[in-house]
């Protein structure tokens, strides 16, 4: 999926967690790898991330998408628990 499909520039951004992305898709991977069913493949999560180019299945999107929901929800909870770290602090 290549990174055109996220820009808008008629959209707000979105309030995300203050973390890094990287931290972000560790976490996702983390929590897809402990979801039941079959896994995202390597090739598939670097499609998504526009690191490589391809189409995903529904099934993968889906997967990615509850992963990465995940993710952004246990980052919140993490900011709100610990305050606004300094640059470069890792909350995991």
């Amino acid at each position: 999926m290549c990174t055109d499909c996220f820009d808008d520039p008629a959209e707000e951004p979105a309030d995300e967690p203050a973390i890094a992305p990287e931290e972000l898709v560790w976490l996702a991977r983390r929590i897809e790898e402990q979801m039941s069913g079959e896994p995202v493949s390597p090739r598939g999560w670097e499609v998504y991330f526009g690191q490589l180019s391809g189409a995903l299945d529904w099934r993968t999107l889906e997967r990615i998408g509850r992963a990465m929901d995940g993710a952004r929800l246990v980052a919140s909870l993490a900011v709100a628990r610990d305050g606004e770290a300094g640059p470069g602090a890792s909350r995991f």
